[in-house]
């Protein structure tokens, strides 16, 4: 029986090739959604090794999480663009789950694996009805399965969608994602530590504001990982 099933998914991998969401090249029978080339050649930032890294530093001054992390560096027509086109605009949240599966398993063995739950950055009601998914949701959903965490995408609501942040000095930035969110479900948050994901961090306004929600709850700790973050090259 196994060997038909092998058959079967042999031919319809040679009918109907799948191909990396990276590189575009054909996968092979054991590769899923991203090719061994390509993992092989994540721009990791191994941030989650260094304490005082870039991204932490983002945070600063502003809100007192205990560390933060990016997975790999986003460039300009790079790896980690295509991917997150995909992720965001072409609905393929398995990219998401790929990716947070692969971070999750750098950050084993870290203070970012003491985290006892996961919570992804909310999108709007109106923006997640017009995408149809919140494409963080497959990140989490992936770091979950790596780091035995279990998740929660409904804890935090967005109650007001914020305006573009692309014109917008550092200090309009601040203000523009102040009372963004809302911790729906405290008693889920209430003692915990908690690892907020999100795609990419410029900024870090918006991390910074649902932080800072998390944080109105009693006794809560919150570390921060995304999946890109800009490259200082």
């Amino acid at each position: 029986m196994e060997r038909v099933r092998q058959h079967i998914r042999d031919f319809s991998h040679l009918v109907f090739p799948f191909n990396c969401y990276s590189c575009s090249q054909a996968l092979d029978e054991t590769e899923a959604h991203i090719c061994s080339n390509c993992r092989e050649r994540f721009p990791v930032t191994k941030y989650w090794e260094q304490k005082e890294n870039t991204v932490e530093k983002l945070f600063w001054g502003k809100v007192p999480i205990k560390q933060a992390a990016s997975f790999m560096f986003f460039i300009k027509d790079g790896m980690a663009q295509r991917l997150m086109h995909h992720l965001k605009y072409n609905g393929k949240t398995k990219v998401g789950e790929v990716l947070g599966q692969t971070f999750g398993q750098k950050l084993k063995g870290t203070s970012f694996a003491e985290a006892e739950l996961i919570v992804p950055i909310p999108l709007h009601i109106t923006r997640q009805k017009t995408r149809g998914y919140n494409q963080c949701d497959s990140i989490a959903a992936g770091m979950s399965q790596s780091l035995k965490t279990p998740y929660d995408a409904n804890a935090v609501e967005r109650i007001r969608a914020n305006e573009s942040q692309t014109k917008k000095g550092r200090y309009e930035r601040h203000i523009n994602v102040q009372e963004l969110f809302k911790v729906v479900h405290p008693e889920r948050i209430e003692g915990k530590h908690v690892l907020l994901i999100d795609d990419v961090v410029t900024t870090g306004s918006t991390l910074e504001a649902c932080a800072d929600a998390l944080l109105q709850v009693p006794n809560t700790t919150v570390s921060v990982a995304t999946i890109a973050c800009p490259s200082p090259y």
